[in-house]
Formats: C-alpha cells, structure tokens, sequence
C-alpha cells in the first residue's frame, strides 16, 4: 500500500477535540443524524455483532478477554458489560474520554494511547485477547504507513484461537472524501492484514441507505453527504419523525440484505489467526 493521507493532520488533536467526556452517539457516529438517528444505525451495528459473536466465539461470552480499541462513548463498553464480560480493556486516543469512562466502569481496565504507535507497558507483554474489535476506526487512520502499523500492533494483540472485529468500508482504490476519512483499497487493505497473519474469516455488510452508501465518485459522494445532512437537520425538528424514518431504512437495508442486494458500504468482518480460520 503506498503512503497516502494529508501531510500535516493530526489525527490525535482532531478526535480529542471531538470526543469529549460523556460523548453521544451523535458525536462518534453521524454528527448532523443527531443521537435518536444514530441510535438505530448502532442498533445494527449491535444486531452483526451478536450474530458473529454467535458463529464464531468459542467461549461463554462472560469468559471472553476483550480489547475495544476505539472505545470513544463507551456504547460498546456497555455492550460487554451487559454480556457479563469480566476481562476487558478499553483504548482510546482521547485522555477526556479515558478518564470518563474510567470513572463510569472502575471494575474495567482503560489505556490512553494510539494504536499506531508503540504500545504502552499496560499492553504490551500481557496475555492476548479473545476478542479485539476495532470499530469505525481504521479508516480514520489517514496516514497509511500508520494504518500498517496499528494492524500490526493489534495483530500481535490477537490470541492463537482469538478474533479480530473490524467495521470498516473498503472500494476498489484508496478513496479519500475529507481530511480524517480515506476508504482503502480492498485488495491491498486484506494484504496487511495477511502480512500479519491474520485472514479474513467472516463477512456481513452493515448498511444500504441507513448510512450514506459510497459510489468512489467525489462529486456524487459529497452530494449524498449534503442531502443527508439536510435531511439530518429537517428530522431533528421532530423526535418521531426522526424515529420513523431511521426505523424505515433499516427495515428496507434489511430487506436489501435478505435479497441479496448489495450497495457498497461499510462491513463487518471477522479476520482469526492463520490455520485458525477454518476451526
């Protein structure tokens, strides 16, 4: 993969910046969808998550060892936590956030750091994980050589039996459609991946239409982008209108994905350790 992203952004300032203490889900997920809107798009997000962890996990899930790298507005810490998970680590780049949820789960254990860099005595050395996810992270690593580096640091994270769940969005080419977002090339993204030891166990695509799809044509994608943050701030003058319609396009993304339609967007996939993934 050859370097890309913008020379100069710092990736680290931007997301302390934006995630703060307490963040909803507006401010991690779609920002002008508002937290009624993006509670359906995390509803799905949940929906996969279940469904793979019940195909693939090979332990009761309170026994799991779980890192959620990204962990931002600690909506998958709870997540665990409902699941009766004990062993659990969350890593986020923001202190603010750190410290939050820190606070709100102090029978959990929370690292500051940022995975593309060399990790912290708190992780390194300590046993692997069953279960790493990192979610809506990688592909606001904009900087490839940085992105090559935080797959192999978590790479090095996963247990000979573990799991890697990653949501991410993939198109033919390195896509880039703003300064903290690039979309990379599919072919090349496993390649790292593999280079690590790790391959592709599982897939299921996420969205249709919940979340804006990507066409890999700026013009038509910065359009979409726009109709939907107008769309966003019509909704917002009503809760139940802003309800209904999140409610109806998941229905009709659920009836998309049952006919076996597909519109490019983001996708949960599952990697495992090699000469595991056929266990």
């Amino acid at each position: 993969m050859t370097a890309g992203g913008n020379i100069g952004f710092d990736a680290g300032a931007y997301w302390r910046e934006r995630v703060g203490a307490g963040s909803d889900l507006a401010v991690v997920g779609h920002r002008a969808m508002g937290p009624a809107y993006n509670g359906e798009i995390y509803a799905r997000r949940i929906e996969a998550l279940e469904s793979m962890l019940v195909r693939h996990a090979r332990k009761p899930l309170h026994q799991l060892r779980v890192l959620d790298i990204g962990c931002g507005s600690g909506f998958y810490t709870q997540f665990w936590r409902s699941q009766g998970v004990h062993d659990y680590v969350g890593l986020d780049i923001s202190v603010r956030t750190i410290e939050y949820l820190a606070g709100l789960y102090p029978d959990y254990d929370f690292v500051c750091a940022d995975v593309a860099e060399p990790l912290p005595g708190t992780l390194a050395g300590v046993d692997r994980f069953d279960v790493i996810t990192v979610f809506d992270v990688l592909y606001h690593i904009v900087d490839n050589p940085r992105v090559e580096s935080a797959i192999a640091n978590i790479g090095g994270m996963v247990a000979d039996s573990g799991l890697l769940f990653v949501m991410d969005q993939l198109c033919k080419r390195d896509y880039q459609v703003s300064r903290h977002v690039i979309y990379r090339a599919r072919d090349a993204y496993f390649e790292i991946f593999d280079q690590n030891s790790l391959t592709l166990k599982d897939s299921e695509l996420l969205f249709h239409f919940l979340v804006p799809p990507i066409t890999e044509i700026r013009v038509i994608d910065l359009s979409i982008a726009a109709v939907f943050k107008i769309f966003g701030c019509t909704l917002r003058l009503n809760d139940r209108l802003v309800v209904w319609a999140a409610s109806a396009l998941r229905r009709l993304d659920a009836r998309m994905r049952a006919r076996g339609i597909h519109v490019r967007n983001c996708e949960f996939l599952v990697f495992a350790r090699k000469g595991e993934a056929d266990g």
